[in-house]
């Protein structure tokens, strides 16, 4: 059987192909539009992901400082109880009783930026005092103020 043979062809613009798979002429890579789109995308996540960083650092002060005044209103309530626990005849030293009045004071030296005021009231007549703890704390620039409440036999 005779071969048959077909007559050479012109391929049209663009029909030539490289082993890739790509138009005759173009060299394999990434488009100009294709690399801003990827570097606006990119730029978005990083913002996203910046923000969400300083929102967390934000917040962690925040309980930082709430666990701090905590801790200092705890300490000072326990020493509330422990003088009305003297005037009531028990075995604490070192604590002048509570007088009714205002005092105020800070938590110096360990954190001297946070005050306390005090305010004791006279006692009534089952000899119940009752005690108002004002805390101050910095807190972003400004002065928290947190209020505790407690009453003493």
């Amino acid at each position: 059987m005779a071969e048959r043979r077909l007559p050479p062809q012109t391929p049209a613009a663009g029909l030539l192909r490289s082993p890739r798979g790509l138009p005759a002429g173009r060299a394999a890579g990434f488009t100009l539009v294709e690399v801003l789109v990827a570097t606006v995308v990119l730029a978005i996540g990083l913002v996203g992901a910046l923000t969400a960083f300083s929102m967390a650092a934000r917040v962690t002060g925040a309980c930082t400082n709430d666990t701090t005044v905590s801790f200092l209103a705890q300490q000072k309530l326990a020493e509330i109880q422990a003088r009305g626990s003297e005037q009531a005849g028990g075995q604490v030293q070192d604590l002048s009783p509570l007088t009714p009045g205002i005092t105020t004071g800070n938590f110096a030296p360990a954190y001297p930026n946070y005050r306390w005021r005090m305010v004791v009231y006279r006692p009534d007549t089952i000899h119940l005092v009752q005690v108002d703890l004002t805390i101050y704390a910095p807190e972003a620039g400004k002065t928290r103020e947190l209020r505790f409440n407690t009453a003493v036999f």
